[in-house]
């Protein structure tokens, strides 16, 4: 597996990929209904051949040495979403907590205070700096953490992570985090300081530090994300062949997590 770039697919790229007109994701009624998300059936193959494979093993992954990596599951997703990375990322030797966020469904600035607490205990625990796994939104709150906090956080890998926008336009996911996200700030599942709110979400798009490595792995055949949403200027991209689900549970999808954490001795 190596990292690439959407211009040279076929040629190995580890710099940093710059956004450009050709890469911006379809507009109109493309935009909103056009996502293959019948490929998403395929999750539950690409689980299982992951337990067939070595990998599950945690062979062809770093070794941890019980350095210490914080994974954030996606939105509407919980633990068990994430439990085949879970698994073999300890398998290779690596200290792995999940952030406490349960489905990752409420106000950002909840999920990002508890994740905060698991991000600093793990840093106080273990004296290194924290590696940060984030599927989907996990990935967006995992660039969040980076920008808080450069001096506890060395990595973030965002998997199939729409790093430049905050809602993919494809209505499926749109409707729902779009609807959420009204409901929270009028109070419908308790208090919500609005200001504050906003400030999170204006943290999705400050620059992002120097000293802090970002990778984005994505999929062109992902049926939720368009990946051309995935490309951050600060980013070194890995391209993989997965569906949305399957970049954390999935051969491919693996490799390529595998290649991001190999980018730090």
């Amino acid at each position: 597996m190596t990292a690439r770039t959407p211009d040279t697919p076929d040629t190995a790229n580890t710099a940093p990929h710059h956004r450009s007109g050709q890469h911006r994701p379809p507009k109109g009624l493309a935009g909103l209904v056009g996502r293959p998300v019948w490929l998403e059936a395929r999750s539950p193959f690409e689980t299982r051949s992951l337990k067939r494979s070595a990998l599950w093993r945690g062979v062809g992954i770093p070794p941890g040495h019980g350095r210490p990596i914080l994974v954030f599951p996606g939105f509407l997703a919980s633990r068990r979403s994430t439990a085949a990375l879970d698994h073999v990322l300890r398998a290779a030797g690596w200290r792995v907590e999940v952030a406490p966020v349960g489905r990752n469904a409420g106000p950002a600035q909840h999920s990002i205070d508890k994740a905060c607490d698991t991000l600093h205990d793990l840093y106080e625990e273990t004296g290194e700096r924290v590696r940060i796994v984030g599927h989907s939104r996990g990935g967006q709150f995992g660039r969040i953490l980076a920008v808080l906090y450069p001096h506890r956080v060395q990595q973030v890998i965002g998997v199939g992570t729409p790093l430049i926008v905050k809602y993919p336009s494809y209505l499926v996911v749109r409707i729902p985090a779009a609807t959420l996200d009204k409901l929270w700030r009028r109070g419908a599942f308790g208090h919500v300081d609005k200001m504050r709110e906003q400030g999170v979400d204006d943290l999705r798009y400050v620059q992002f530090p120097d000293e802090v490595d970002l990778v984005s792995v994505w999929s062109r055949s992902d049926g939720i994300v368009d990946w051309r949403l995935s490309l951050e200027p600060a980013a070194t991209n890995v391209e993989v062949k997965a569906s949305h689900m399957g970049l954390i549970n999935s051969v491919s999808g693996l490799q390529g997590i595998a290649t991001a954490l190999a980018r730090i001795p």
